[in-house]
């Protein structure tokens, strides 16, 4: 853009034949007017946070551990408890502040309220149509809508009282055994685990996929979600090489895990549709999936409940909840 001003200056000039001496003086004028241009453009922009040096390209990749919420969390005792970080090419804002997180999620929420989607959670949740990935609108109040008076409601979590504390007892005999035969150390992590994933089947998908076959199978499909969703990406962080994923296996592992989660979800939901029937509205409790295939067949939801979008509300509550058993384990 300089380049160009000072040619079609010069230009100018040569045109109504000014003297050199003006000529000089003008052309002076003009690069001191571009520089205090552009210092009051730059000024005039959004202060960023502050940031830890980066190096050309990876950015802060390079500082970040096995564990990246404790790598976060010295760069913010260093930096400050608002700060950007660049993964890559993607900037990220840092907040390890409770009193700024609540300005972002109760005071600024609508303006906070779309989240990133990756392409992994775009894939694996079958486009993000549900609560955490929908871009907030009318959709996502809709979906919001789902989860508090049917899923999630104060009934429902009370009629599943008696399964989490007769699984919670089941644990804790595990344990108490164990300490009686001499085996310990106890792995409480693991048992944790189990017993969650356990919980989870019942409350989605129905007690007899509590069980070993499908709790095992659901918890091992649960694990391949939660390593793709969290395993890096060439196409999240350098998009401009983003087909490289192919070339390290990571586009094909998320197709495979892809077709094994969707199998089993395909295999819950035709076993529930052909025993709605005979299913007794009053002496049973509905699980996820009889709720979400009832309001998706008497049409009493506010939106389209495509067997995607199903799909996708059941599996991302599930594994949310495993992934906050992980990082509590990993804090």
């Amino acid at each position: 853009m300089l380049k160009m001003a000072i040619k079609v200056l010069l230009k100018y000039m040569e045109d109504f034949h000014f003297s050199p001496s003006f000529n000089f003086f003008a052309l002076v004028l003009l690069l001191f007017s571009f520089f205090m241009f552009s210092k009051l453009t730059k000024s005039n922009k959004h202060k960023l946070p502050p940031s830890p040096p980066k190096l050309p390209i990876i950015g802060n990749l390079h500082q970040l551990g096995s564990l990246p919420h404790r790598s976060f969390g010295a760069l913010s005792d260093k930096y400050g408890r608002l700060l950007l970080v660049h993964m890559g090419q993607s900037p990220v804002l840092v907040v390890s502040s409770h009193e700024i997180v609540r300005e972002i999620m109760k005071t600024h929420d609508t303006i906070f309220a779309n989240r990133h989607k990756t392409g992994a959670a775009d894939v694996l949740f079958y486009g993000g149509n549900e609560l955490v990935f929908s871009p907030h609108g009318e959709h996502w109040r809709e979906v919001r809508k789902v989860y508090v008076s049917e899923l999630l409601s104060q009934k429902r979590l009370q009629l599943f009282h008696l399964n989490r504390k007769r699984q919670v007892k089941i644990m804790v005999a595990k344990i108490r055994r164990s300490y009686d035969s001499g085996q310990v150390p106890v792995n409480l992590g693991e048992m944790l685990h189990s017993i969650l994933i356990i919980i989870l089947c019942e409350f989605a998908f129905g007690g007899q996929y509590g069980g070993d076959e499908y709790g095992k199978k659901f918890g091992r499909l649960s694990q391949s979600i939660s390593k793709l969703l969290l395993a890096f990406s060439f196409r999240e962080f350098f998009p401009f090489i983003g087909w490289m994923d192919k070339f390290t296996g990571f586009d094909a592992r998320l197709g495979k895990t892809w077709k094994e989660v969707n199998a089993f979800l395909d295999q819950v939901i035709k076993e529930h549709e052909d025993t709605m029937t005979s299913k007794s509205e009053k002496s049973e409790v509905k699980d996820c999936v009889d709720v979400l295939l009832n309001l998706r067949n008497n049409g009493m939801a506010g939106i389209d409940l495509s067997l995607d979008v199903i799909k996708g509300i059941i599996l991302l509550g599930q594994i949310s909840n495993l992934n906050v058993l992980s990082l509590l384990n990993n804090a």
